[in-house]
């Protein structure tokens, strides 16, 4: 209330590693943290799958920074199981938007197209909207889709207006 905010109306949005952060915090809610919209630009949701695809966890400089450890050992494929949103899907979750470019060679686009079908899975509505030729850097995403930035405020606005 202190920034009029409305409580009925929150949508969490995020790239790259904030996206993540904002699909495992989604899935992760409970009834009274529960937000009404979820986007997730270029977002990892299987970390196990992208550490796997990287060939582990070595040379990926901030998984490693974020579990303190370079192995992929029990433990952390544990852990990297718990910080999967994709691990974590249920039904009753806030509609999804998924960007990414259809180039993407940091975040495989497949990983993204898998959350996606187990949302759907989980009769949780999910779009999925591909930058046709545009990679991983979002910087760059306008020069591959002009439209983009419109395709999600469009979505946001429609997944946040109240309805009677």
């Amino acid at each position: 209330s202190e920034y009029k905010g409305d409580p009925n109306r929150i949508a969490l949005l995020g790239y790259s590693a904030g996206g993540h952060l904002v699909c495992l915090a989604a899935t992760l809610a409970t009834p009274d943290t529960r937000v009404q919209a979820v986007v997730g630009l270029a977002p990892p949701t299987d970390l196990l799958a992208d550490a796997e695809n990287r060939g582990g966890i070595g040379k990926w400089s901030s998984m490693r920074r974020l579990l303190g450890s370079d192995v992929m050992d029990d433990e952390t494929v544990k852990l990297l199981r718990q910080l999967s949103p994709v691990n974590h899907v249920k039904p009753g979750l806030p509609p999804f938007l998924l960007m990414q470019g259809d180039s993407d060679k940091t975040v495989l686009p497949a990983f993204t197209r898998n959350f996606a079908a187990k949302l759907k899975e989980n009769d949780v509505p999910c779009d999925l909207y591909f930058l046709k030729g545009a990679g991983h850097r979002i910087a760059n995403w306008e020069k591959f889709d002009p439209v983009y930035p419109y395709e999600l405020t469009n979505w946001l606005d429609d997944k946040l207006t109240v309805k009677n």
